[in-house]
């Protein structure tokens, strides 16, 4: 007797600093033991690695999780979850005065989206026809941020460059080269691209409390990753 098959709905979503529309479906129980593999090791990497496969499943492989920005991950990652499992979360908080501990329930849609999510680029003019078109850095490189140099995020970062006479990827290049590229840019470029990156998006939640048993005024930062990964 075969098995039926069971029809799971879709739904579409606007991305923030991405064009059109993407058809995403909830995740199953094969994506949540994706999650609750990676939970259990709580290792940030492999926790990463889950969400990103998570993600191009239940995108039907349209889009590459390993691509997206941290605030784009986080941020399909919850309304994934939000569509799989329900919109409430439950935590522990503890107070950083007495370790007191109060039980907190929030609205996944209370998360903000803090910074420019207008565009998830930046074109930085060299001269009349040369320039590079930057890109906010992938969530990976984003966890690695302080661990490896500027000139690494900034390598990690360049969309393309392009003359009046080609486009050059940074893919098509070795390391080398361009490393030598970056080297030689001008400072005010440098200063161009930090100020790009400083007003990356973030996807927030601030919990302020005042504790019962000691009356200390609490402020808790809830990021949208790892607080509702299992």
């Amino acid at each position: 007797m075969a098995l039926p098959v069971i029809d799971t709905p879709t739904f579409e979503l606007e991305i923030p600093g991405m064009k059109g529309k993407f058809k995403f479906r909830p995740f199953l129980v094969k994506e949540n033991k994706i999650l609750t593999l990676a939970a259990a090791s709580e290792n940030s990497k492999e926790m990463y690695l889950a969400c990103c496969q998570v993600v191009e499943n239940c995108a039907f492989g349209k889009i590459t999780g390993t691509d997206l920005a941290m605030y784009q991950l986080q941020w399909i990652f919850l309304k994934l979850r939000s569509k799989s499992i329900g919109d409430l979360q439950s935590f522990t908080l503890k107070c950083g005065e007495c370790n007191d501990m109060l039980n907190y329930e929030m609205d996944i849609n209370d998360f903000e989206l803090v910074g420019n999510t207008e565009t998830a680029e930046k074109k930085i003019e060299l001269s009349d026809d040369t320039g590079i078109m930057l890109k906010y850095p992938s969530a990976e490189i984003q966890m690695l941020e302080e661990e490896i140099s500027d000139t690494e995020i900034l390598l990690n970062s360049i969309s393309y460059i392009y003359t009046s006479e080609e486009m050059i990827r940074p893919e098509d290049e070795t390391v080398e080269e361009m490393v030598e590229f970056i080297d030689n840019l001008p400072v005010h470029m440098l200063n161009d691209a930090k100020e790009f990156f400083s007003n990356i998006p973030s996807l927030v939640h601030k919990v302020q409390y005042t504790c019962s048993k000691c009356e200390a005024k609490n402020e808790i930062l809830i990021n949208g990753y790892e607080h509702f990964f299992a």
